[in-house]
Protein backbone atom coordinates (compact mmCIF):
# COMPACT_ATOMS: atom_id res chain seq x y z
CA UNK A 1 0.00 0.00 0.00
CA UNK A 2 1.37 3.36 -1.04
CA UNK A 3 1.34 6.06 1.62
CA UNK A 4 0.09 9.38 0.35
CA UNK A 5 2.26 12.33 1.30
CA UNK A 6 1.07 15.73 2.47
CA UNK A 7 2.11 17.16 -0.89
CA UNK A 8 0.00 14.64 -2.79
CA UNK A 9 -3.06 15.37 -0.67
CA UNK A 10 -2.65 19.15 -0.75
CA UNK A 11 -1.68 19.49 -4.41
CA UNK A 12 -5.24 19.47 -5.86
CA UNK A 13 -6.18 22.39 -3.62
CA UNK A 14 -3.19 24.38 -4.85
CA UNK A 15 -3.82 23.50 -8.52
CA UNK A 16 -7.48 24.48 -8.34
CA UNK A 17 -6.64 27.73 -6.51
CA UNK A 18 -4.10 28.68 -9.19
CA UNK A 19 -6.57 27.74 -11.95
CA UNK A 20 -9.20 30.00 -10.36
CA UNK A 21 -6.76 32.90 -10.23
CA UNK A 22 -5.59 32.51 -13.83
CA UNK A 23 -8.80 33.36 -15.64
CA UNK A 24 -12.57 33.45 -15.44
CA UNK A 25 -13.11 30.41 -17.74
CA UNK A 26 -10.88 28.20 -15.60
CA UNK A 27 -12.67 29.51 -12.51
CA UNK A 28 -16.01 28.46 -14.03
CA UNK A 29 -14.63 25.04 -15.05
CA UNK A 30 -13.23 24.56 -11.55
CA UNK A 31 -16.56 25.41 -9.96
CA UNK A 32 -18.33 23.03 -12.33
CA UNK A 33 -15.89 20.21 -11.57
CA UNK A 34 -16.20 20.70 -7.82
CA UNK A 35 -19.99 20.92 -8.07
CA UNK A 36 -20.08 17.59 -9.89
CA UNK A 37 -17.81 16.16 -7.23
CA UNK A 38 -19.98 17.48 -4.42
CA UNK A 39 -23.10 16.09 -6.07
CA UNK A 40 -21.57 12.68 -6.66
CA UNK A 41 -19.71 12.01 -3.40
CA UNK A 42 -21.12 14.67 -1.11
CA UNK A 43 -23.49 12.28 0.63
CA UNK A 44 -20.61 10.13 1.93
CA UNK A 45 -18.81 10.87 5.17
CA UNK A 46 -15.03 11.20 5.18
CA UNK A 47 -14.72 7.84 6.95
CA UNK A 48 -16.69 6.09 4.15
CA UNK A 49 -14.33 7.25 1.40
CA UNK A 50 -11.24 5.16 0.63
CA UNK A 51 -8.45 5.88 3.08
CA UNK A 52 -5.80 3.58 1.60
CA UNK A 53 -2.43 5.13 2.22
CA UNK A 54 -3.86 8.18 4.01
CA UNK A 55 -2.68 8.73 7.56
CA UNK A 56 -5.37 8.86 10.25
CA UNK A 57 -4.39 12.40 11.26
CA UNK A 58 -5.93 13.66 7.99
CA UNK A 59 -9.40 12.44 8.95
CA UNK A 60 -10.00 14.98 11.76
CA UNK A 61 -9.21 18.61 12.41
CA UNK A 62 -8.14 21.30 9.94
CA UNK A 63 -6.40 18.78 7.70
CA UNK A 64 -9.72 17.14 6.93
CA UNK A 65 -10.62 20.14 4.73
CA UNK A 66 -7.63 19.39 2.48
CA UNK A 67 -8.61 15.72 2.43
CA UNK A 68 -12.19 16.59 1.47
CA UNK A 69 -10.86 18.74 -1.37
CA UNK A 70 -8.59 15.87 -2.44
CA UNK A 71 -11.60 13.54 -2.65
CA UNK A 72 -13.69 16.15 -4.49
CA UNK A 73 -10.92 16.71 -7.03
CA UNK A 74 -10.65 12.97 -7.74
CA UNK A 75 -14.39 12.18 -7.66
CA UNK A 76 -14.42 10.18 -10.94
CA UNK A 77 -12.23 7.53 -9.25
CA UNK A 78 -15.00 6.82 -6.75
CA UNK A 79 -17.86 6.96 -9.24
CA UNK A 80 -16.59 4.58 -11.95
CA UNK A 81 -19.45 2.08 -11.68
CA UNK A 82 -22.12 4.78 -11.47
CA UNK A 83 -20.63 6.69 -14.41
CA UNK A 84 -20.65 3.51 -16.53
CA UNK A 85 -24.31 2.94 -15.64
CA UNK A 86 -25.22 6.53 -16.52
CA UNK A 87 -23.32 6.32 -19.82
CA UNK A 88 -25.02 3.02 -20.68
CA UNK A 89 -28.47 4.47 -19.96
CA UNK A 90 -27.69 7.60 -22.00
CA UNK A 91 -26.50 5.42 -24.87
CA UNK A 92 -29.70 3.39 -24.77
CA UNK A 93 -31.85 6.55 -24.83
CA UNK A 94 -29.90 7.96 -27.78
CA UNK A 95 -30.08 4.66 -29.64
CA UNK A 96 -33.83 4.28 -29.11
CA UNK A 97 -34.43 7.90 -30.19
CA UNK A 98 -32.33 7.33 -33.29
CA UNK A 99 -34.32 4.21 -34.15
CA UNK A 100 -37.64 6.06 -33.70
CA UNK A 101 -36.50 8.90 -35.95
CA UNK A 102 -35.20 6.41 -38.53
CA UNK A 103 -38.53 4.55 -38.61
CA UNK A 104 -40.57 7.72 -38.90
CA UNK A 105 -38.40 9.19 -41.66
CA UNK A 106 -38.48 6.26 -44.10
CA UNK A 107 -42.27 5.96 -44.66
CA UNK A 108 -42.66 9.69 -45.37
CA UNK A 109 -40.07 9.58 -48.13
CA UNK A 110 -41.65 6.53 -49.72
CA UNK A 111 -45.12 8.15 -49.57
CA UNK A 112 -43.85 11.25 -51.38
CA UNK A 113 -42.26 9.17 -54.12
CA UNK A 114 -45.41 7.12 -54.49
CA UNK A 115 -47.55 10.25 -54.78
CA UNK A 116 -45.23 11.73 -57.42
CA UNK A 117 -44.22 14.71 -55.31
CA UNK A 118 -40.74 15.82 -56.49
CA UNK A 119 -39.96 18.44 -53.87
Amino acid sequence: MKTRSSLEIGLPLVVFAVACLVSLPTFILTLGWLTLGACSIGHHSLEELPADGIQRQWLHGPRSICLWFYHLAWWPRYMRVELREIAARAGEVIESAYRRVGRKGAPRASRRRAAGDDK
